[in-house]
Parts: C-alpha cells; structure tokens; sequence
C-alpha cells in the first residue's frame, strides 16, 4: 500500500511541476560583458567616414585633364603600336639598306631587288590604308610618291644598259647618259633621306 501511495505522490508532482521553469532572480551579467560589447562596436566602425575618404581621395587623384587636347591626342589617340606604325617601321629598314646601297654605287642588281622589295611593301600599305584615315597621313602619300620614283630610276638604270650598245653615247637620241642617270639617283637618294626622317617622326 505504501508503495502505491509513494508512486500515486510522484506522478501527481510530476504533472504538477511539468512546465514549470526557474523561480527567481538571475544574477545581472551585462557588466562582466561590457568590455565585449565595447570591442565588436569599435571593430565594426570604419576608421573613416565617407565624407573624409572622398576628401582624401579628392587629393589624392588628380582627374584626367580631359579638356587639354595635348593629352587627348598623345595619351588617348595615339598608339605607337598600331598595325599602321608596325607597317611603315618595315619600309624604314628598307629605305636604310637602299640609302646605303646609293652611298656606295652598288650594282644595279642589288639596286633593283632593294627597289623591288620597296615597291612590293609601299603598295601593300597603300591598298590596306587607301580608304583609312592612313591614307591623309604626309608618311603614306610620301611614300606612294618614293616608290614611283624608284621605280622609274631602276627603269631607267636598266634600259640605260640595255641600249647602251646600240645608241651611241654622244647621239643626241641617247637620253640614258650618265649624266642622266647621276642626276636621278642623287635625287632619288636626297628623297629617300627625307622619307626616312618623316617615318621616323610620324605623329
């Protein structure tokens, strides 16, 4: 009986206390963690407002002088390594090794494979930047004028030596004298000197 009594004095605590949470006063424990609180706030603070890092910034950066022409044609225009500049730096080795085949009266065959290689290279640039904003460059039509030029010299030296065994040197027909032909490499060689000087200051 007694254990009956002890069992039924059990379950009616249990369903009495089922529920029920801690009866009283918790110890106040926000003191102990201020200095936490303290630490995250200033961790979380930026250093800066952003009204003093656009200051900063302000002179730190100076801005792109847009409205200075001077800038915008040689910082944003330009490009020294465009395909343009790349083309014309090929003629440049070619005029040097005909430049130095005139100083040093070379034969005629190695004048004419020089001028033979000018010609092949001038007129690739001039169909490739003929409807280009290129083709108003004083580079582009100074050339088109050299190569002309050299073409008509190397005619010139050739036929002169093709007829020079049938016409007479003193004849008055006889237009390949060498008088002629020194006037024409001079000039040629005097424009050659002046192409070059303009390739190697292009703008």
């Amino acid at each position: 009986m007694k254990k009956i009594l002890t069992v039924i004095l059990l379950y009616i605590t249990a369903i009495v206390t089922t529920g029920a949470g801690y009866v009283g006063t918790l110890p106040n424990v926000e003191a102990e963690f201020e200095y936490l609180k303290k630490q995250s706030s200033e961790n979380a603070s930026a250093p800066y407002s952003v009204e003093e890092l656009d200051k900063q910034n302000e002179n730190q950066l100076r801005p792109i002088p847009r409205d200075n022409d001077n800038y915008v044609d040689i910082i944003i225009k330009k490009d020294k390594t465009t395909k343009y500049y790349n083309d014309v730096n090929d003629v440049i080795i070619i005029l040097e090794k005909l430049r130095k085949c005139l100083n040093t009266n070379q034969n005629i065959q190695l004048f004419n494979a020089i001028v033979s290689n000018l010609i092949d290279n001038v007129e690739y640039i001039k169909q490739e930047y003929k409807d280009k904003p290129e083709s108003n460059y004083l580079s582009y039509n100074r050339l088109i004028t050299l190569s002309a030029q050299a073409r008509d010299t190397a005619n010139f030296r050739t036929q002169g030596l093709a007829y020079e065994k049938y016409i007479p040197y003193t004849s008055s027909k006889n237009i390949y004298t060498k008088e002629n032909l020194n006037s024409k490499l001079e000039s040629l060689l005097t424009n050659v000197n002046e192409t070059i000087f303009i390739l190697k200051n292009l703008e």
